[in-house]
């Protein structure tokens, strides 16, 4: 397979600092394939860049030494949650040595392409969608308070991204070692465009601007776009996009 790839991170226009971080790593896979993630840090002092960049560093120790052998045994999504409980330790530990970032811990949305299929692993509130020709829909859920009472049924989309609590998590990496992980297998077809970004492009940019963006631009264009458009529009947040299509 053969993926056009861009990424773009940006501190926004207000936070001091960038907390975000992301990975892009191609894969040794039979017909190609690659690691994607996105990490949104929190934590006082510098603890939400710590714990974010030790995330993602460990997942790029983790998962391509392994995944061929996932890929003959049919365990690459077991994998991936794998990969995240090892962060999710590794910030545990660096807790444990360092009292000041007791404190610190970090979103994650990791997905591993291969060939056809898509394998998500998620944590926290970054998000990972899939634009294709026809439709666009979010791959993730929201594990925040609002994202909790929608799933439950008890608010509607409209007011779940209004709520007063949409910033307080309900799952992150370095909260306890026992760590739900979720996780999800999916198909996606050539020319399909795959993007994950941290909550400060996704609370100011819609779905729907997503895709009418991703069907006219190609993916370093549609990064650029929709990071001045967050930043535009208050650029509150840092902001982390990463664009994936795949092209025959």
């Amino acid at each position: 397979m053969r993926l056009v790839y861009s990424e773009r991170t940006d501190p926004g226009r207000v936070r001091p600092s960038n907390q975000d971080a992301y990975l892009f790593e191609p894969l040794s896979l039979p017909g190609g394939g690659a690691l994607l993630a996105v990490a949104d840090g929190m934590g006082g002092y510098d603890g939400g860049e710590i714990a974010s960049q030790l995330a993602i560093q460990t997942l790029r120790a983790y998962v391509p030494p392994r995944v061929e052998t996932w890929a003959r045994e049919g365990t690459v999504g077991e994998g991936l949650v794998e990969a995240i409980h090892e962060a999710n330790q590794a910030i545990l530990d660096e807790q444990m040595a360092h009292r000041e970032l007791a404190h610190m811990g970090t979103t994650m949305t990791a997905v591993i392409a291969m060939g056809p299929r898509l394998f998500v692993g998620h944590v926290g509130d970054s998000k990972a969608f899939l634009v294709g020709p026809a439709e666009a829909r979010q791959l993730t859920s929201d594990h925040n308070v609002p994202g909790e009472l929608l799933q439950s049924g008890h608010l509607t989309e409209e007011q779940a991204a209004l709520h007063p609590q949409r910033h307080v998590l309900t799952r992150a990496l370095g909260v306890r070692p026992d760590l739900p992980v979720e996780q999800r297998e999916l198909e996606w077809s050539v020319g399909d465009l795959l993007l994950l970004c941290t909550d400060g492009l996704s609370n100011l940019v819609s779905l729907e601007e997503i895709r009418e963006a991703a069907l006219r631009l190609e993916p370093q264009a549609l990064a650029d776009w929709l990071v001045n458009l967050a930043n535009s529009r208050g650029g509150y947040d840092n902001i982390t996009v990463l664009a994936a299509r795949w092209e025959g």
